[in-house]
């Protein structure tokens, strides 16, 4: 089951055409904050990791006066984060502070192999002509970190969140709704536990002349049956302690709509979900339905890796 014992938070320290600015962001404030208040929760510790990605042309002013530019750069990096570790102090929380140069995704991976940290907080905006949430600092860390990653939207805070842990059966999924259940018990939560299951098997079927009744009647097999398989995996956890319960949800679609479709019917704060190394290839996500997936949800995002991922990035 994942522990939450050190936490790293990912901290955007770019605004307009500065470097480093002192006035963050308000994607970077939101994860900080909610960093900060998980780490009190949960009684982790804290690190405040900001990774600043050179353009070229400063890249080769740092080659010429290497020792002034890194100086002049993370010096002023530095003093914006201690002021983050005394926001954290005043909440009882023990934090630290680091900076590297180069892309953030990668350099925060390095430091989370590096530190064995065991989640990652990122704020997350939309991307792009597609408005998209998530960007590629963030769907690199999906695809490429070994610990769960919880990509943070701005969002007006509701009385109770509503979570929805989405389900394959797999041992992974079993560990996510452990740890949502176990987060619940600390911080009341709406969970809503969700399996979709593709209909066009039906359509084709229907398409070689099978009837309607027959159809209907496997649907409904294959509807219960899932539906209990989905309650054998709750009954694994303490979902009874909650104050609200766990609600199991069985749709029929396609994952990447029905998933989606639900979450804005339901004004989901947090879709909660697995990612898998395809087989033979370490470090990918799990194809297509995932990544299409992503690209249609407007919610904070939390995802895991099973236990024997390992990232394929490595120091130079």
């Amino acid at each position: 089951m994942q522990t939450l014992n050190s936490i790293l938070v990912g901290v955007d320290l770019t605004h307009a055409d500065r470097l480093v600015a002192s006035d963050l962001n308000e994607q970077t404030t939101e994860a900080v904050e909610r960093a900060i208040w998980a780490a009190s929760r949960f009684h982790a510790k804290l690190e405040f990791f900001a990774a600043i990605d050179l353009s070229a042309h400063t890249r080769h002013l740092l080659e010429e006066d290497k020792k002034h530019v890194h100086n002049n750069v993370t010096d002023e990096a530095q003093a914006v984060m201690q002021i983050l570790i005394e926001q954290a102090k005043e909440k009882g929380v023990d934090s630290s502070s680091k900076v590297a140069l180069g892309p953030p995704w990668r350099e925060i991976i390095l430091e989370v192999i590096k530190e064995k940290h065991d989640m990652v907080l990122v704020g997350t905006r939309p991307h792009g002509f597609t408005g998209r949430l998530f960007g590629g600092t963030v769907m690199n860390l999906f695809r490429q970190c070994p610990c769960p990653v919880y990509a943070v939207k701005v969002d007006e805070e509701p009385d109770v969140p509503e979570v929805v842990v989405a389900s394959d059966m797999s041992e992974v999924s079993t560990d996510i709704l452990n740890f949502v259940v176990n987060a619940a018990q600390v911080a009341d939560m709406k969970i809503h536990l969700v399996h979709a299951i593709d209909t066009n098997l039906d359509q084709r079927l229907q398409g070689l002349g099978v009837n309607e009744e027959t159809l209907q009647e496997s649907s409904k097999v294959i509807l219960d049956e899932i539906k209990n398989e989905l309650n054998e995996q709750l009954a694994q956890t303490d979902f009874r302690t909650l104050t609200y319960g766990v609600q199991v949800h069985v749709l029929e679609g396609s994952p990447e709509v029905a998933i989606p479709a639900f979450i804005a019917e339901n004004k989901v704060n947090l879709l909660a979900m697995g990612t898998l190394a395809r087989s033979g290839l370490s470090g990918f996500f799990i194809g297509n339905t995932a990544e299409r997936m992503l690209e249609k949800v407007n919610c904070s995002v939390l995802t895991f890796k099973p236990a024997d991922f390992v990232s394929p990035v490595v120091p130079e």
